[in-house]
């Protein structure tokens, strides 16, 4: 039998196979919105925008009621809604928790990076003081962290040339450094922080030309301090320094700052005028001011769970258990319905009774022989 050689087509005739974009036509995975949707969305986003609302969470169970007879057929999920809700508020002006860099905040910036890079600057917090100032100038408003300013800086610094410091201090550092050490020990200091002037001083005194920081002087007084024997620890606040906090609390309150950050930062540069804020950190600092705003009344991001609320849950928990519903979403969207006909309705969300609803279970239900018990809240 002759074979049929490599280039010659085959005997059997095959059908001509189509594209696979002709065969398989993308489906798109989520129904697209109509202009009815998009009117009762945007009404809600500037109603949550203007203040009515004041969050998505609250506005969720009223908008998805006003959508349910648009389209009957189409059912969205509480996700969907929210996103949508959420992204059409900031496209209204809705403030931003966490900000991306403008091109003029940038831009703004990089003379400040490009000083820090050519040693015009003793570290990069100074030249972070200098771009806050430089924004404040230009009538930008304050949406970073001093800590993301100061990042940024560092990062464009560094790309353009700037050779980042040795970690390793010298044996002439050190014995000029302990000298405050054992100063801030018998409290001729009232911290770290207080003694980096005279630090940095003495060590031009010494001849030892040095670049490090403010926070890595202050930070090797402290460790050193730490290892003679004293033990760090904050000072109550005074009476006067509770009345600045809570001045600043009431303006976090009455919405004249657009975030704690910035709430924060006119409190501290308040305090230290006052001589009130110490060895304190901003972090605590913005800690103790969130506390004194949620109890003046501000909405915090979660709201917590009431007795009331529990025990609507602990029946859906056990009706689960016994199998009256086939899944723990199907529960929760009921319970949803009976908590809003109670009139709770700071947890609008499906997914957050479902996953609420889980932990009740976990309590309830008795483990199976041979597993491991459940931690639960009571136990840990």
């Amino acid at each position: 039998m002759a074979k049929r050689q490599s280039g010659s087509q085959s005997p059997v005739s095959r059908p001509p196979s189509r594209p696979a974009a002709a065969a398989r036509r993308p489906r798109p995975l989520y129904p697209l919105w109509n202009e009815a949707e998009d009117r009762v969305v945007n009404r809600f986003a500037r109603a949550i925008v203007s203040g009515r609302y004041p969050n998505v969470n609250q506005a969720l169970p009223d908008c998805r009621r006003e959508l349910a007879p648009i389209a009957p057929g189409l059912q969205r999920t509480d996700v969907a809604i929210s996103w949508r809700l959420l992204c059409r508020a900031y496209d209204f002006g809705l403030p931003r928790w966490k900000h991306f860099w403008t091109e003029q905040e940038r831009r703004l910036l990089e003379p400040f990076a490009s000083a820090l890079a050519r040693g015009e600057y003793p570290d990069a917090t100074t030249a972070a003081i200098l771009v806050n100032r430089t924004f404040k100038q230009a009538g930008l408003a304050a949406r970073h962290p001093d800590e993301s300013v100061r990042d940024l800086i560092r990062m464009r610094a560094r790309a353009l040339g700037r050779v980042p410091r040795t970690v390793c201090f010298s044996p002439e550092e050190d014995r000029v450094i302990s000298r405050f050490s054992r100063a801030l020990v018998r409290n001729e200091y009232p911290s770290g922080t207080a003694t980096v002037a005279d630090c940095r001083r003495a060590l031009t005194q010494a001849g030892i030309t040095s670049r490090r920081s403010d926070q890595a002087l202050a930070t090797r007084i402290n460790t050193g301090a730490r290892a003679l024997g004293q033990v760090s620890r904050f000072a109550p606040w005074s009476a006067s320094g509770v009345r600045t906090i809570n001045r600043f609390a009431r303006a976090l309150v009455a919405d004249r700052y657009p975030s704690i950050v910035a709430a924060a930062r006119d409190c501290r540069s308040a305090l230290e005028r006052d001589g009130q804020f110490g060895n304190r950190t901003v972090g605590g600092l913005r800690a103790k001011l969130r506390v004194h705003a949620l109890g003046m009344g501000k909405p915090g991001s979660k709201p917590r769970w009431r007795e009331e609320e529990l025990r609507v849950l602990d029946d859906f928990a056990r009706a689960i258990i016994r199998g009256a519903y086939p899944t723990r979403l199907a529960a929760a969207a009921l319970c949803r319905r009976a908590l809003e006909r109670a009139g709770y309705r700071g947890h609008a969300s499906t997914r957050a009774i479902a996953d609420r609803l889980r932990l009740v279970i976990r309590e309830i239900r008795p483990p199976r022989p041979g597993s491991k018990p459940h931690r639960t809240r009571h136990s840990r």
